[in-house]
């Protein structure tokens, strides 16, 4: 497992004997997460310099897309909340 993914090692529920280097091993698994998060932030920087007009591009498509799957669902939600509305008017005619 790669350091960046290993935050769960920082944070366990069990009480630590008083014989380890608690505050020494939660100071390395704080730098280890540090680090990631700094090249991470770097790494958005990067992309955003190198391919951040197509990333625009690329969410606008993606947004356009989820609108209007969610548009389509409320529509067949609406034509569903229509028929029970039908059919329990029928029952009770």
């Amino acid at each position: 497992m790669s350091e960046c993914d290993d935050k769960k090692s920082c944070e366990t529920s069990e009480k630590k004997s008083d014989d380890c280097c608690t505050v020494a091993e939660d100071m390395l698994c704080l730098a280890k997460q540090a680090k990631c998060e700094l090249l991470k932030e770097k790494m958005k920087v990067s992309f955003e310099a190198k391919i951040g007009k197509k990333m625009d591009r690329v969410a606008d498509v993606v947004a356009d897309a989820v609108i209007a799957c969610f548009q389509h669902e409320m529509t067949g939600k609406e034509a569903c909340n229509d028929y029970k509305e039908k059919l329990f008017s029928a029952f009770k005619s």
